[in-house]
């Protein structure tokens, strides 16, 4: 069972322990996970970068897209019901890690910041400075930021054991 702990999120996230064959569903649904943490910034950063490296994005439309993945991995459960993917213990099935990850992680993040930050940069910041100093402005801008690395470590760390666990091919 692998623990993860970093900043101000911690998350026992149990990944599963597969034997035998996978389905073809199981298989596609990690794939289809895999391939949103993996191709998303906002949720597990840059490829061979820090995951507090922020260069370059508008935190705005990043908090837009952390946000999309969170509907997409809730859609991806929704495409690969309970019934299709093999399952011999139902507290490893990867839905199960799916919704603890939105649960545990994503959900009391955006619950934080997303207004807290939306509301500062829409009716607090300025609009007439650039958007990287406009948003570095932000008064709880380090806190923010430290959060979202931890965010983005864990999203890491669920990224590489599925693909680990169910032999993907690595993309990173």
């Amino acid at each position: 069972m692998t623990v993860l702990d970093k900043g101000n999120f911690s998350l026992n996230l149990g990944f599963m322990q597969l034997g035998g064959e996978l389905s073809e569903f199981d298989r596609q649904c990690a794939w289809e996970l895999y391939t949103e943490l993996s191709t998303r910034v906002a949720v597990s950063g840059k490829i061979n970068r820090d995951v507090d490296d922020f260069s370059g994005e508008i935190l705005i439309e990043s908090l837009s897209s952390l946000y999309s993945f969170f509907q997409e991995a809730r859609n991806i459960m929704k495409r690969f019901p309970v019934g299709k993917i093999s399952m011999d213990d139902e507290d490893n099935h990867l839905g199960v890690l799916v919704n603890r990850i939105l649960s545990d992680v994503l959900r009391p993040f955006l619950e934080k910041w997303q207004s807290n930050f939306r509301h500062w940069w829409e009716e607090e910041s300025n609009p007439r400075v650039s958007p990287m100093e406009r948003q570095a402005s932000f008064p709880e801008y380090d806190d923010f930021i430290a959060d979202w690395g931890s965010v983005r470590y864990l999203m890491r760390q669920v990224r590489d054991e599925i693909a680990k666990q169910y032999k993907l091919i690595n993309i990173q």
